[in-house]
């Protein structure tokens, strides 16, 4: 409330809502947070922390299911169970997905098209489902999710030549669908790419007067890459906030390089399967999308949050390759 967060919006705080309706509401993008709150400020009448709990629980739902996937990663390995523990544990996740907003209500479906993915159920309900809410509430991050689950089955989903021309023409039409969501998000008529670029320029021009600035158009691509999953690192910036954040994408960066080194050991076992790809492919197009939009710490480490499900996942079964850890799923 202080630093008048998108909650406060999400939750109408001081706004009047006599003249307004539900119906009001049923757009793409943000306001689908609103066709959830409204109800519960109008009629309700929930106070502002209630909001707070709600989606808390929501996340908290979503958090036990990626618990569940992680163990039957780790099997009966207390190391591999204990470094799962502690990636559930870090904080900026947990933060960002107990706030009112869009991070909180997207952390679910994320987790559930992660663990059908890892259970090579490709074409569920519960995954096809998942994709289409998150493209309607933000269709630029289903925008990147389609082809990484396209690419992943198509080049190891064992699919008939036939079952392949099916697909395609299925991710195919999401992606001309999502197309559209975009424009309608972004309130284009003509070419969308040309207006994102000028809108991304615009904001990175504001985000320049922030504190939490970072040059990420002076970076070259891998440097950028790093930035957005692993900084910033310890010391760059100054506050008990930017310790904690600090200290996490520190403890990141070292499982990450230590993962690398077991896979990169046991390369010509590693099974390269459908989850596997389809991980480094997300991971690779989702960082790509935003480190040419979002130069400023606090809106990458707030973006990335989403996409975190992933990352452990892929550190576990990085890490389990280590122990030759049997999947159970």
């Amino acid at each position: 409330m202080e630093n008048n967060g998108d909650a406060v919006r999400y939750w109408f705080e001081g706004q009047d809502l006599s003249g307004k309706y539900w119906s009001d509401f049923l757009n793409p993008g943000t306001d689908i947070i609103k066709l959830i709150t409204f109800p519960l400020v109008k009629y309700f009448h929930f106070p502002f922390f209630v909001g707070f709990l709600l989606f808390s629980a929501w996340s908290g739902y979503g958090f036990y299911r990626l618990w569940k996937i992680m163990k039957s990663i780790a099997g009966e390995n207390k190391i591999l169970l204990s470094l799962s523990a502690v990636l559930l544990l870090l904080p900026n996740l947990h933060f960002w997905t107990s706030l009112i907003g869009k991070e909180a209500f997207l952390f679910v479906p994320f987790v559930i098209i992660t663990e059908q993915m890892y259970k090579g159920k490709y074409f569920s309900f519960p995954l096809i489902f998942s994709v289409m809410v998150i493209g309607i509430v933000r269709p630029h991050a289903a925008f990147v999710l389609v082809p990484a689950v396209f690419l992943a089955v198509l080049i190891k989903g064992d699919l008939t030549l036939k079952n392949k021309l099916k697909f395609s023409a299925a991710a195919g039409s999401v992606i001309v669908l999502l197309y559209f969501a975009l424009k309608a998000v972004a309130k284009v008529k003509f070419n969308i790419f040309r207006r994102l670029e000028y809108l991304y320029q615009i904001h990175n021009s504001k985000l320049k007067e922030t504190s939490a600035y970072v040059p990420l158009e002076e970076y070259p691509y891998p440097y950028r890459m790093f930035t957005f999953y692993f900084r910033p690192l310890p010391f760059e910036k100054h506050g008990m906030y930017y310790r904690i954040l600090e200290f996490e994408g520190l403890l990141l960066l070292i499982f990450m390089l230590v993962t690398t080194y077991f896979l990169l050991r046991h390369l010509r076992k590693l099974k390269w399967n459908v989850f596997i790809l389809f991980a480094i492919f997300l991971l690779i197009f989702y960082g790509t999308m935003y480190v040419y939009a979002y130069a400023n710490f606090g809106m990458i480490v707030r973006t990335r949050a989403l996409v975190m499900p992933i990352f452990f996942m892929l550190i576990v079964k990085g890490a389990a390759s280590r122990y030759k850890v049997r999947d159970v799923r």
